[in-house]
This record gives C-alpha cells, structure tokens and sequence, in this order.
C-alpha cells in the first residue's frame, strides 16, 4: 500500500497503525504543527464549528467587553450553516439520538400552544431550536475521527481554562470553603452550581481522552492532560455545590461499574474518594450532613412537589414550554422536573428517550469500531467517556435548572459526531482492505493492476 493510502485516516483502515501512518503519531502527540496542516485542509464548516465553540465556552466578548459589539454567537451560527450549505452538506438526522430529539421537539411545540403562556412559550424557541441547530451542525460536520480529536481537544482546553482558575481560586481561598463558591467562564458557567456541572462533565471527558493517547506522549505533555482531572475535581469542591461532588462521586461509581476489574478499580475509587472527602473543607462536609433538612434542601423539595403535581393537572404537555416562571415563580432546580412539568408525560419520556439514546449510540459505537482491528483507541475510550459524562451531568443536573443549558444537547452532539467518526473509519477499512486485495490478485492473462 502507498504511503499516501496510508496517511488517509487518524484511525483503522486497513494496517494504517500510529506507527504506519506520519500525521497519526503527530497529531496524538498533541503537535501543534501536525493540527495546523491538518486544520488547513479542512472546509470553513469546520472552521465555522470550531469558533462557535470557542464563543460559547470561552466568551472572549464578555472578558473583553470592548469586544462585545456584535453578536458572535448567532453570527457564527448563520455562518456555519451558510459553509454548509455552499459544501453541500444537508441536514442528516443519522441516529437514533437524533429520531429521539426530533420527537422531543414535536413535544416542545405541541406543548407551546397548549401552554398556560403559549406568547411564553414562544418567546423561549430561540434558545431551544439554537440548540437544534447547534446539534445539526456538530453532527454533520465532525464526521471523521482527526475532526472529532480536534474538537474534543478544544472542548478539553476549554474546559481546563475553568478548571485551573477553579483550582487558583480554591487555592488563593486557603482551600477554605466560600459560600459564593467557584466560578466559571462568563455566560453559561458563571454561577457555581452550573460551573460544578461542566466540571462533572469534563471528568470523565479528560480521562478517557487520557486513557486513549497517553502512550503517544512525553513527560510535558502528560503532565499538562494529568492536570485537568485533578482541577476537575478540585474545582468542583471549589464549587462549594454539594450536587457537583455527588455527579463526581455518580461518575466514580459508573467508572467502577464498567471496569472488567471491579475490585480493582472499587479499590482505587475508593481511595481517591477518602482522598478527596479528607480535603473537603468542614463547613462543606457540614452542608452534607444536614442535606434534606436544611433551608436549601426543603426549598428544592417543595418546589419538585409543586411540579409533579402540575404535571398531574397537565398530564399530556405540561403547562408549556418555558412556562414555568409565568405559572410558578421560584425555578424548579431539577431538570427532570423542570422537562416532566413544562412538557408533561410526553415531554418526560421525550427527555429519558434522548437518554436512552445517548447510552445506546455510545454502546452502538463501541461494537463498531471494534471491527476495526487498526483503529486508535479514541473512538472507543470517548465513546465511555461521553456516558460518563452524561452521568455526571444527570446527577449534578438533578439539584440545578440547566436543561437548556449546552451541557445536555453538546454532549448529544457530540456523542453522535463520534458515532459517525466510528462508522467512517470502519468505511475506510472496507474500502482499503478492498483495495489491498484488488491490487494483490493477478488479473486475467496476469496483467496486473486489475483494480481500477
């Protein structure tokens, strides 16, 4: 096979192997240059995505209010479906994930006219169907496994710009506890308890993508990823949100559960999780102690009584999407409350249908690149960490009302994106293993190259 077959793909097809193909090695390295040329080569979708992102994570805009004149967001949002439509890449629902969050957007609108509020109700599409579009774009532009590497290293760094100035923070407070507690970037993650959740999220993101490339790197370069994990769950004791410790100890117990070694892996957990508790400072571990009797917890409960039971009075699409301020007041703190309430039964099972799918497409990932004998160990090890970080946000979600906030639909995206990265791959090895194969049979009267 010629060289240039084998540097066609990041991962699998047919002997392409880290130690085959020149851009692989370079690239899991974390090699600027080899990111560069490859960023090169890619159409302005791809570029589209990627600041979109950045804007949304980072809000350079908002650190910077000399910035803040135009609206980078939508702006950006309009340009990459512009760069999609120019490279011809129409709108593909491709999974079940993505049949799931269409029929949860049904609902949505079903339940807007039959709301209490529908002008309410309407009045809040923009932020839901931004969120839409937000998931069509990923899905349908980071297709290949060096797409998904490079997006899921920008998400990472992203992340890990919060979680170091978690950690600073922490550290400048005496590892002392604060009752405002940490905070994130400006925008989505700028109050504490939204901060913990991205750092629940960001976890089980940092480890799995450390599991997969770490032999590929030097000692600089595996001190800077071993970084964001420790941040991670340095920030969200930083956080001061007692819903963030229990999505990281929610994450610790799944990584337990899918270990092939339990007992092992029970052991280490185990440890890091006393480790952690002896660091927790004791007006947090107080908090904990009086969880479910103290102001906070009886407010939340009453408020999640009060929507169950507006559920029940409006038991097919809830009293409407984003309605609930309008109806109730106080926000319900709980985004299974907050999806069962607005959207009723309907809207419920709508949301625990993008759940299912969520675990299904990540499983359905796995068997696929299994069949990629050459393939990175990316695909399959972000392929769990995407569960886990799902996990993480359920369980840190369950205390806080952030449904429409990125966590959720960024991670159904993304989850989609790595589903189609597996299915390119395993095209690529067919096809390659195809061209091996045509190109060592001898052809009729023993003329070779028969393959054409």
């Amino acid at each position: 096979m010629s060289a240039r077959l084998q540097a066609m793909t990041i991962g699998g097809p047919g002997a392409v192997t880290a130690k085959t193909a020149p851009a692989v090695p370079a690239m899991c390295r974390i090699r600027i240059g080899a990111i560069w040329r490859f960023l090169q080569t890619q159409p302005a979708s791809f570029w589209c995505i990627n600041f979109y992102l950045f804007i949304e994570y980072v809000r350079p805009q908002q650190v910077w209010e000399f910035l803040d004149i135009l609206p980078y967001g939508e702006l950006t949002i309009i340009a990459t479906l512009i760069a999609m439509f120019l490279e011809g890449k129409l709108p593909n629902i491709r999974t079940i994930a993505g049949v799931a969050l269409v029929a949860y957007s049904v609902v949505l609108v079903l339940s807007s006219f039959a709301a209490v509020s529908p002008s309410q109700a309407i009045k809040g599409w923009p932020l839901y169907f931004s969120w839409v579009l937000v998931y069509l774009m990923i899905t349908n532009i980071v297709t290949t496994e060096k797409r998904f590497f490079v997006f899921m290293l920008a998400f990472l760094l992203y992340s890990f710009k919060m979680s170091q100035h978690g950690f600073r923070t922490w550290m400048g407070n005496g590892f002392g506890f604060s009752d405002w507690g940490a905070t994130g970037g400006p925008g989505w993650f700028h109050n504490s308890g939204e901060f913990g959740i991205q750092m629940c999220i960001f976890l089980p993101l940092s480890v799995e993508f450390i599991l997969a490339l770490r032999s590929n790197w030097g000692t600089f370069t595996r001190t800077f990823f071993y970084a964001m994990p420790v941040t991670a769950v340095a920030s969200m004791i930083a956080s001061s949100s007692r819903g963030a410790l229990l999505g990281g100890a929610a994450v610790a117990v799944w990584w337990v559960l899918r270990s092939k070694r339990r007992l092992r892996g029970l052991a280490a957990i185990a440890l890091l999780g006393i480790a952690t508790w002896a660091v927790v400072p004791p007006e947090q571990k107080a908090r904990f102690a009086v969880a479910g009797e103290d102001e906070t917890s009886m407010s939340r409960i009453t408020r999640w009584k009060a929507g169950i039971e507006m559920a029940n009075q409006h038991p097919a699409f809830g009293i409407g999407y984003n309605n609930w301020i309008t109806y109730y007041g106080p926000l319900s703190h709980n985004v299974f409350i907050q999806a069962w309430t607005e959207l009723g039964y309907a809207g419920l099972i709508g949301f625990l249908g993008m759940i299912a799918a969520t675990m299904f497409v990540n499983a359905r990932t796995r068997r696929i690149i299994a069949r990629v004998p050459t393939s990175t160990p990316l695909i399959r090890h972000m392929a769990y960490g995407l569960d886990g970080a799902l996990i993480g946000f359920l369980a840190s979600g369950f205390f806080v009302t952030v449904l429409y906030y990125p966590f959720f639909w960024i991670n159904l995206a993304m989850t989609v994106s790595l589903n189609a990265a597996a299915r390119h791959a395993r095209r690529e090895h067919v096809r390659l293993r195809q061209l091996e194969w045509a190109q060592a049979r001898p052809c009729a009267g023993g003329v070779r190259p028969c393959y054409k």
